[in-house]
């Protein structure tokens, strides 16, 4: 998630773009392979049906960032920095929301 958290902050700034572009294709690439991790919150669950849904939850969280990430790389190469903006701004509620339900506090 570190690379997620790099290019976050990078293209919340970036104005290029052709940087902007590569910023969010990294960003894709890093939480393509991210969504076969579970949080460690779910990893301590017991198994079982709550396990399996909150899994679940997490690979549908993760596919909806990967989307919303191309949406971006797209906005990018359109030159659409206004839509960019309304992403990122999306991005961000989207992370909270993640951080509220997948992480311990103090995690």
């Amino acid at each position: 998630m570190e690379i997620l958290n790099d290019a976050y902050k990078a293209i919340k700034k970036e104005q290029d773009p052709a940087k902007g572009a590569a910023f969010a294709k990294e960003a894709q690439d890093a939480m393509i392979k991210a969504i076969v991790e579970l949080p460690e919150m779910v990893k301590a669950m017991p198994e079982g049906p709550d396990k399996a849904k909150a899994s679940a939850e997490y690979r549908k969280m993760m596919g909806t960032l990967i989307s919303a990430l191309a949406d971006m790389e797209l906005a990018f190469h359109n030159k659409d920095l206004e839509k960019v903006k309304t992403i990122v701004e999306q991005l961000r509620e989207s992370k909270k929301q993640g951080h509220d339900k997948f992480m311990d506090e103090d995690e």
